[in-house]
């Protein structure tokens, strides 16, 4: 019997023995669960489906595209971006996870478009009896493979490599990549994913679809029983107070039982460790900033890592969808957020992010378990999740006693603990910035006090510390960033006290650390089905939030208590046949003032809607016991429209009470459309009273005339006016804005779409006891699409610009600044002259921040790195600073890694972008023709033009203007252009060819060090002649100019002019050999009035490759290189001509073996060497082995 069936048994029958007893404990959460509702004779299927991590949902049928709508629990249609159809199967979005149901209406054809067809039963053939083979040769038989999973789909790869050598350490590599899916015998069903790419990052948050590079999933499926481990995501279970989204490791057991009186019990239990914890961050936009916007950890951590694809960001109460086509993308490394040109941010602009963070400091353990019963009406659920950290610190945090003290008598306050972060340096280290500690004396008042503070120092023989520094606030430390210090860190300095005796900086050497948190939610909940129109539910919570772990102070706010009660109640006027349906409703929600909830189960406005917070939705209340009722109907009928009605009242104890009217008209006449919705809130507080107005309406109409485009207008206001308890003077909070906007828009078609919008919002201030006008902004848009396609010919067109005028005309009631934002994105695609001209063409203008960025350099083994730290071109005085780094001519040179620190500081900026390309082949139609038109189509170009600018918001630059790259210091922020030319002449003849172009590539960009700029440009020539089939010959003329300019660091700025020249012969004698024998002239010369560097360089080298038959290849590599070189070479510029190189005779020789030792195994083994000048010989070895399975 196969192991892993014996394996499979076991755990069956464990599973089945504790799901009995569990189900007695209420100790399981409920199973994913699927129902469907076909209605015979019809090919329209409804699904409740409940998200799983395969993000699959498979039908026996082949799904009609376009049919499927995916709507949430409360019937909001969710983003098609979402979802994927193909064939037989819906492919989701890992977006989908976050919702605990979700239903799905598509229609099916009646068949399966991809599934096979048996006519003959092939295994009734027999072999002939003249010893033919007949029919029992089976095409579809597969090769022997590697790994032999018989009746299992697999595929996948993996590589091991070592290199080694006299002049580095042992490296190894190793990548390994597998997918599996299929069934293991008796029943089990696998589905595997296991991926290890060797390079610890997370996925660019670009695109809607995520690939994670490391990670195992492993599914196990027999019957009702399934086993998930490794990498994987527990989403909410349906529960009213329960809500998270988990990136876990660990395992999660999942059971459902059926018995004999028809009940159904589902259940699941998880053990696993979690990757991150959850926060909700408010972000303040900025008028005309798309980002990218800093995300916050929840004790405000400025550095974290995100959890690619926990993130939820809701714009003006909205769920945005992830993609540079969608709405935002997202930095996961960084935590920087960027909103794409399809949403214009502007200071009005509301923007929420949830999402999970990576917490170095404690590792996160958790148990989530829990049942599900149901039979006939009846519903019951239990529900349990717990996570906790680990008592003991991970990472470089080592929590001493005295640390442990601190957090101890620190309790439950907000933020934990300061930790002093000084430590002695053991010895003097070039990449890490040390300290010495000195006593002065200060006098504040009439006291002398004797202080210690740090001061930055490079000497070897004093006694160092290091120190990891803080953000303490502004006025709240003694040290500031010093940025003139060429430090491979940052570097920090004391500046003591001001003349009142407060500190005058803002940081400080300490840690803030919070203690380990435990969290604890439990609940019970359940529904019952009176009829097949009325429905109660209710549910009960408690949970217990143990804020420090360390410490029992505090602790009587621990446990808190929930409860909310539903029910439901469906009429139908007139019967079933008139189509008028009236739903009722009425809840009661109560919440006591401890229950701490895992995330929050609110939306994200909800403290806006009621009045609890600012404008922007932003505000924070004391914790209170609440009540919230709420009643209310929605009247429909099908054709006609729909009036929906809530009332609702909220309490927060003796504090706070509001009372909310919310209705709602949709109504669809003809070509008419009518959307009517508001709300209307008043509230009384201890401290204030308030009343909140929130009309909004559409009306559009479909002209028939037209192809039904729409004409239409949308109003809205928001008048929410607050009283100082017994006052009639408005607060400095009460807002008030008016909104209107007229539209013309295209219904959606396949060729041909567009839109154009005019809106404008005019806010108002408080002054006194009314309202008078403090701002106005218009906005004019213009989108659309146009696709043509005849015979070889092909326009695509599209594009979407927004213009925003903000005018400002009471300056004293507002920080905002008048001005102007321009945002928007056209693309250009075209096919003409039958494919003789080709050409692609994207446009990009808007505005955002960019981040200041600093590198650290961080030593690794030699062989291992990018880097190499030239100290002695510079000042030799064995500290390391960041102009002296350069990238390591030979890689096992390469001992220092560089690490991208991206500062707190930004820099507003416009950002303008042009991508081009053109491309011109008359060979394309003239491929046959004779005289003029045969020469002509000889001829063929090539262009591509690449600019990327950003700029400083200043009236000497044109925001919208990519060309004006000629920028004044002050004003830019970075800018990279990459200008290419090329012209053919019998491109890809067997003959012969010409090409002759130019190339212009310049970076300039701004650091906190100052700015640093860079070209390179060239001119060419380049022949090919094939003299026979085992002759052929290539030339190549070049001059170029390589340029470097460095604000900070003036020594290494250079201006090089080179020429080269050279040909090469190329020997095939027998398709199993081939020899090249080259030679290059190479002349460089340093422009700069002071420079005097020049080089003389010439290159001789051969190579030769021997290839017998598809098993061996073995190739060999041999240079001379003659340099004479006048000026000093330990200098930057010597550095850049020289290249790793020497003054002198250069030998460089390598040997590289490619072996197929099956086929599925290749092997290669490599050697390289080199003997520059006087230096020492310098020997590397690599091995390395891949298999393809």
């Amino acid at each position: 019997m196969p192991k892993a069936v014996r394996i499979w048994e076991w755990i069956d029958a464990w599973g089945s023995m504790a799901c009995q007893a569990m189900a007695l404990c209420w100790f399981l959460s409920p199973f994913a669960s699927l129902s469907a509702q076909v209605t015979p004779a019809s090919n329209l299927r409804t699904v409740d489906y409940t998200p799983e991590p395969s993000l699959l949902w498979p039908d026996s049928l082949t799904i009609v595209p376009g049919s499927l709508v995916a709507t949430d629990t409360l019937g909001e249609r969710l983003p098609k971006a979402w979802f994927r159809v193909v064939d037989r199967q819906i492919r989701f979005d890992s977006s989908i996870l976050q919702y605990p149901k979700v239903r799905l209406s598509y229609r099916v054809l009646p068949f399966a478009l991809g599934a096979g067809q048996q006519r003959l039963d092939t295994s009734l053939a027999k072999p002939l009896d003249d010893g033919g083979i007949g029919l029992a040769y089976n095409p579809y038989e597969r090769d022997e493979q590697l790994l032999d999973f018989r009746g299992l789909n697999y595929n996948g790869n993996f590589t091991r490599g070592i290199s080694f050598g006299n002049n580095q350490d042992l490296v190894l590599n190793s990548s390994f990549n597998l997918q599996l899916a299929g069934e293991l015998g008796d029943g089990v069903e696998i589905l595997a994913a296991i991926t290890d790419e060797n390079i610890p990052i997370q996925p660019e948050g670009n695109t809607q679809q995520l690939r994670e590079f490391d990670r195992i999933f492993i599914q196990l499926r027999k019957g009702q029983n399934q086993l998930t481990a490794g990498d994987y995501e527990l989403q909410r279970p349906d529960s009213y107070f329960m809500n998270y989204f988990k990136k876990l490791q660990g395992a999660t057991f999942s059971n459902v039982s059926t018995f004999e009186n028809g009940g159904r019990l589902s259940s699941q239990a998880s053990v696993a460790i979690s990757r991150g914890q959850f926060t909700r961050n408010f972000i303040d936009a900025i008028e005309g900033n798309q980002g990218p916007y800093k995300l916050r950890g929840g004790e405000g951590e400025r550095f974290i890592i995100v959890l690619s694809g926990t993130e939820r960001v809701f714009l003006d109460g909205e769920l945005l969808v992830r993609g540079l086509e969608e709405d935002y993308i997202i930095d996961y490394n960084r935590g920087e957020l960027t909103f794409t040109n399809k949403r214009l941010i502007t200071k009005d602009s509301r923007i929420v992010v949830e999402f999970e963070y990576a917490d170095q400091n404690y590792v996160r353990s958790l148990y989530a378990v829990g049942s599900a019963y149901e039979k006939d009406r009846f519903k019951l659920n239990f529900n349990l999740f717990n996570q906790q950290d680990s008592r003991n610190a991970t990472g470089e945090l080592q929590l001493t006693d005295e640390d442990k003290r601190l957090l101890r008598e620190a309790g439950d306050r907000e933020g934990g603990a300061l930790l002093p972060s000084l430590d002695t340096l053991g010895e003097f280290s070039p990449s890490r910035v040390a300290y010495r500690q000195v006593d002065t004396l200060i006098s504040c008042g009439l006291q002398d006090t004797l202080v210690q503070y740090l001061v930055f120092t490079t000497e070897p023989q004093d006694s160092l510390f290091t120190a990891r520094f803080s953000f303490v606030g502004q006025g709240n430390g003694q040290y500031i960033l010093d940025a003139n210090q060429p430090a491979n860190e940052r570097v920090y300095r004391w500046v003591g006290l001001n003349e009142n005796c407060q500190p005058a900086g803002d940081f400080a050497p300490v840690i803030q650390l919070a203690p380990p948190r435990q969290q604890q939610l439990y609940t019970l909940g359940g529904s019952y089905d009176f009829s097949e129109y009325t429905k109660v539910k209710a549910e009960v919570g408690m949970s217990r939030n143990d804020l420090n772990r360390f410490s029992d102070l505090d602790s009587e706010d621990d446990l808190g208590f929930s409860g909310y009660t539903e029910l439901q109640h469906r009429l139908l006027p007139g019967g079933d046949s008139s189509g008028w349906q009236l739903d009722t409703r009425l809840s009661y929600e109560w919440v006591q003032a401890n229950f701490e909830p895992l995330n929050p189960y609110r939306n994200p406005e909800f403290l806006r809607d009621w009045s609890l917070a600012n404008v922007q939705g932003q505000g924070s209340v004391p914790e209170a016991e609440e009540q919230i009722g709420r009643g209310g109907f929605d009247l429909r009928k099908r054709g006609v429209g729909e009036l929906s009605y809530e009332l609702s009242g909220f309490r927060r104890d003796t504090l706070y009470q509001g009372w909310q009217h919310r209705f709602q008209v949709r109504e669809q006449l003809e070509d008419w459309q009518v959307e009517l919705d508001g709300s209307l809130l008043s509230t009384e507080s201890t401290e204030q009273s308030t009343r909140f107005r929130r009309p909004r309406g559409t009306i559009a109409y479909a002209i028939p005339w037209l192809g039904q485009t729409r004409l239409g207008a949308y109003g809205e206001q928001e008048r929410n006016a607050r009283f100082t308890a017994g006052a009639d003077t408005l607060e400095a909070s009460s807002f008030y804005y008016n909104r209107y906007r007229f539209f013309l828009e295209s219904p959606e078609q396949d060729n041909w779409q567009w839109g154009s919008s005019f809106s404008e919002r005019i806010d108002y201030a408080p002054v006194g006891e009314r309202f008078l006008q403090s701002a106005r902004a218009s906005e004019a848009n213009v989108n659309g699409q146009w696709r043509y396609q005849k015979s070889r010919n092909r326009l695509q067109m599209a594009g979407n610009f927004t213009y925003r005028r903000l005018g400002i005309s009471r300056p004293e009631t507002t920080n905002q600044e008048a001005g102007e934002t321009f945002l928007g994105r056209g693309d250009l695609n075209f096919t003409i002259l039958k494919g003789v001209v080709q050409s692609s063409n994207t446009y990009e203008v808007g505005s955002g921040q960019e981040a200041k960025v600093e590198f650290t350099y961080v030593k690794v083994r030699p062989g291992e790195g990018t880097y190499i730290w030239l100290d002695s071109l510079y000042n030799n005085d064995g500290v390391i600073q960041q102009n002296e780094m350069e990238i390591a001519p030979f890689q096992d040179l390469a001992d220092y890694v560089r690490v991208t620190a991206v500062t707190d500081e930004f820099i507003r900026i416009d950002d303008v972008r042009l991508n081009q390309s053109l491309r011109i082949t008359p060979k394309a139609v003239w491929y046959n023709e004779e005289g003029w038109k045969a020469t002509l189509a000889r001829f063929s170009t090539l262009s591509n033009l690449t600019i990327n600018r950003k700029t400083q918001a200043t009236e000497s630059v044109a925001a919208w203007n990519p060309f004006q790259l000629d920028v004044a210091d002050t004003a830019l922020v970075a800018v990279t252009s990459n200008i290419r030319n090329v012209l053919f002449f019998n491109q890809a003849d067997p003959t012969y060819d010409l090409q002759v172009g130019m190339s212009d590539v310049r970076n300039k960009f701004v650091q906190t060090s100052g700015f640093e700029s860079r070209r390179n440009s060239e001119q060419y020539l380049r022949g090919r002649w094939n003299i026979s089939k085992a002759v052929s010959t290539e030339f190549a003329l070049s001059q170029g100019r390589r340029t470097n300019d460095s604000e900070f660091f003036n020594n290494k700025d250079f201006d090089i002019r080179y020429y080269e020249a050279g040909p090469e012969v190329t020997l095939i004698p027998s398709r199993a050999f081939r020899a090249t024998l080259s030679y290059e002239f190479r002349q460089d010369d340093d422009q700069l009035p002071d420079g005097n560097a020049f080089a003389q360089r010439h290159s001789f080298e051969a190579e030769a490759r021997y290839n017998q038959s598809t098993q061996t290849s073995i190739q060999l590599r041999t240079s001379l290189v003659a340099v004479d070189f006048d000026g000093p070479a330990n200098s930057p510029v010597g550095f850049a001509i020289l290249n790793g190189l020497q003054d002198g005779r250069n030998f460089l020789w390598s040997l590289t073996l490619d072996q197929q030792l099956a086929k599925n195994i290749q092997l290669r083994l490599s050697y390289e060497g080199r003997k520059t000048g006087e230096a020492n010989v310098v020997h590397t070895g690599r091995a390395q082995v891949a298999a393809n399975f």
